[in-house]
């Protein structure tokens, strides 16, 4: 009679197809790794473009007769903001709302219906590019009363003549000390209009000229404009929710004024490597082409010292502007940590797209991204996925 046999030994496996049991309550033991596959570029899907200035909402009942045809094309807020009585004004304005047209259509407003000396107006703009658009539209709002306004921009405003009606644009980018000289010349007179967004400066620190405007004027009006008509829907959505976090304007909520029918998602390339990244940015404007999209309607941002892209700008230079097309490339964890400025850098970018925004990074990117639904992205590219599975006994 042989030996008894183990009443266990009838069930063993081979040494190589055992599999260690998972710790009671537990769970199986997966085999992970990241797995990388290659997706085409969607092709593009642009939007029919939307007249300049085109009027989204309805007129606010009773104002459709103020004016002489200066407000014909404002939505309701923006007609509240250019028709204000004159007197210190904050338009505190998010990305797309047009503001800056909103500031020329009150200039004109004031001039050509309250008879406010065209003289008397001071108009300071952040750059030289931005002062002479202000006085292009003014000189086309106006003719040639026009011409008795001073507009400078912010670095070339020089000793400033003291004139009683101030407008700035873009507020928040005003060096302090031009503010500080500015509040100090004009003592108490009140007729100073405003426009910025305080998300759209990037710094921290000490409280820039859009505090100090709530501070030195109490009593002022502020008007906010929500209805953004820059972006499309997907491109919008992304953006605020990057920006939330950290917004100084918070519970702000933008609504798209452009129709969400035949947008497109935000476009997240994937790159595999320096090269990749280089050859994607470098090849968009051909791509887009064929979808009638003119090369100098895609812009390439990049942050600071980023030089893999010779067409790259920095983003900040994109302040202001905005784009039929944005590429951000160099999105990555080392540029954009998850810091406050970096935050607001990025979302600077992202919002100055009208109809395609793409962002490009190599590997995972920048944790920013993990903030942005991922139902708002089309991966493409080298896309990196997880590849997990529990194991399997092998059967023999």
């Amino acid at each position: 009679m042989g030996s008894p046999v183990e009443p266990n030994a009838l069930f063993e496996l081979p040494e190589g197809a055992r599999v260690p049991r998972p710790a009671r309550g537990g769970r199986p033991r997966h085999v992970g790794g990241t797995s990388i596959r290659h997706v085409p570029m969607p092709e593009p899907v642009l939007p029919v473009r939307p007249e300049p200035h085109q009027h989204d909402g309805p007129p606010l009942a009773g104002m459709e007769e103020v004016g002489t045809g200066l407000l014909d094309h404002v939505d309701a807020m923006q007609r509240v903001a250019a028709s204000a009585p004159p007197g210190p004004l904050l338009i505190n304005a998010g990305p797309g709302t047009g503001k800056t047209h909103i500031l020329t259509r009150r200039i004109a407003y004031l001039v050509a219906e309250l008879h406010v000396p065209a003289s008397q107006c001071l108009v300071l703009a952040r750059t030289t590019e931005a002062a002479d658009a202000l006085r292009r539209e003014l000189d086309g709002l106006l003719g040639p009363v026009a011409d008795d306004m001073t507009v400078r921009a912010f670095d070339a405003a020089g000793e400033l003549p003291p004139l009683g009606h101030l407008f700035v644009d873009d507020l928040e980018h005003m060096p302090i000390r031009l503010y500080e000289t500015l509040r100090a010349d004009r003592g108490d007179q009140p007729a100073f209009t405003a426009t910025g967004d305080p998300d759209a400066h990037i710094a921290d620190g000490e409280p820039g000229p859009f505090e100090r405007f709530a501070q030195d004027y109490p009593e002022a009006r502020v008007v906010r404009l929500s209805r953004n008509h820059r972006s499309t829907a997907p491109i919008l959505a992304a953006a605020m929710q990057l920006i939330t976090p950290v917004s100084r304007a918070p519970g702000r909520g933008m609504l798209p004024a452009r129709p969400a029918a035949g947008t497109a998602p935000v476009g997240r390339h994937f790159a595999l490597d320096d090269r990749d990244e280089r050859h994607f940015a470098g090849q968009l404007a051909e791509r887009l082409r064929p979808f009638g999209v003119a090369p100098d309607e895609v812009a390439i941002l990049a942050p600071e010292g980023y030089t893999g892209i010779d067409t790259a700008r920095p983003i900040t230079s994109a302040a202001g502007r905005e784009h039929r097309v944005v590429c951000c490339v160099g999105v990555t964890a080392e540029a954009f940590p998850d810091e406050p400025g970096f935050r607001r850098l990025l979302f600077a970018a992202m919002s100055r797209a009208r109809d395609l925004l793409y962002v490009s990074h190599i590997g995972n990117g920048s944790p920013l991204l993990d903030d942005i639904d991922p139902g708002l992205f089309t991966p493409f590219g080298h896309v990196r996925g997880h590849r997990s599975q529990p194991e399997q006994p092998r059967l023999l």
